[in-house]
């Protein structure tokens, strides 16, 4: 027998009724019943990698299976689409970013975060180990290569005023995705990066060529404050019509977090054997150095907290990502995590 879709707006009935359940009682409830929807898409980040970890493990183990749904995991064909097609409903989950979410729903997108997946900000400025770069101050007079995303020159303008600079001190490129080989040529100084990626494979090339590691100037320490780096983010009006199927994707993935975080072989076979643009080896190490981003201070996986949201907001508002002071619970919910 099929479910009956959730009303709009169901949520905020029910917390100003007299008796509310809790939002622990309500997410048990709607993983009690059957899927609404049995087959759902998620547009991941990219090509495979080790921030789809848990949902590649989830897929080979079954735990979809046992939850009655089938998950279909794709990769984007531009940056802009997993923000557009989730929107549009045209793909049910996506991998994206703290200030994608803010941004969108500034502009009457209805995206939520309904778990945050990678927890840690690992984003900074990367450079040869031998510059002569110790502070953000010392960027004066260099070359950055930073692309044109609001957030990673949001990122930098952070960096920069901390070292009491601004653009005008430095030369800002566009390195497009060139930016590993821009540094390890000199054609630029510095470049906006993750550790555990093209970061790791930079500091591997350095020190292979006898030279010293990756040096970084890490975002949150210089003024940006640690937001989630990744989230898993749906439709509410979607999602409000479709609770069980939200529960139940968001357990199976659980029971994936801790098989990827424990037994994650099968799973990088499957992801090396994908995304050719990395070795196997820098696939395992990827997954070495993220295995603790799934979790949060308490072991809590998914659930998010409404501080760091509301940091990363005045982050966005001070940076003019956005421009009104919403509520913090405008962006996610926990109502799914269990």
């Amino acid at each position: 027998m099929k479910v009956p879709a959730l009303p709009k707006l169901a949520l905020v009935a029910l917390a100003m009724a007299a008796a509310p359940l809790s939002a622990q009682t309500q997410a048990a409830s709607a993983c009690d019943r059957p899927p609404e929807a049995k087959e759902i898409s998620v547009m991941a980040d990219w090509l495979p990698w080790a921030s789809q970890g848990p949902i590649v493990a989830a897929q080979l183990k079954g735990f979809y299976k046992d939850e009655g749904i089938t998950v279909n995991l794709m990769s984007p064909a531009n940056p802009a689409d997993p923000i557009r097609l989730v929107a549009a409903e045209r793909v049910t989950f996506s991998l994206t970013y703290v200030p994608e979410v803010m941004m969108a729903r500034e502009q009457g997108i209805p995206i939520v975060s309904v778990g945050t997946t990678m927890r840690v900000l690992s984003s900074g400025l990367f450079f040869k180990g031998e510059k002569p770069i110790k502070s953000a101050a010392d960027l004066k007079g260099m070359t950055l290569g930073v692309g044109p995303k609001q957030d990673a020159q949001a990122f930098l303008s952070t960096v920069l005023e901390a070292g009491g600079l601004t653009r005008n001190d430095v030369k800002i490129v566009d390195p497009g995705f060139a930016h590993k080989e821009m540094i390890l040529t000199d054609r630029i100084d510095a470049a906006h990066g993750l550790t555990y990626g093209e970061g790791m494979v930079a500091n591997d090339q350095m020190i292979a060529q006898g030279n010293k590691g990756a040096g970084w100037l890490m975002y949150t320490d210089f003024g940006v404050p640690k937001m989630y780096y990744q989230l898993l983010v749906g439709n509410e009006n979607w999602i409000e019509k479709n609770a069980a199927t939200t529960c139940r994707f968001l357990r199976a993935t659980r029971k994936g977090v801790e098989e990827w975080r424990t037994n994650p072989q099968e799973a990088i076979s499957w992801i090396a054997a994908k995304n050719t643009q990395f070795t196997k080896p820098q696939h395992e190490k990827m997954h070495q150095m993220t295995a603790t981003h799934w979790t949060g201070p308490s072991g809590e996986v998914f659930r998010q907290d409404e501080k760091v949201w509301a940091e990363a907001r005045d982050w966005a508002l001070k940076r003019q990502i956005i421009k009104k002071t919403v509520p913090a619970t405008t962006y996610f919910t926990n109502r799914f995590v269990n």
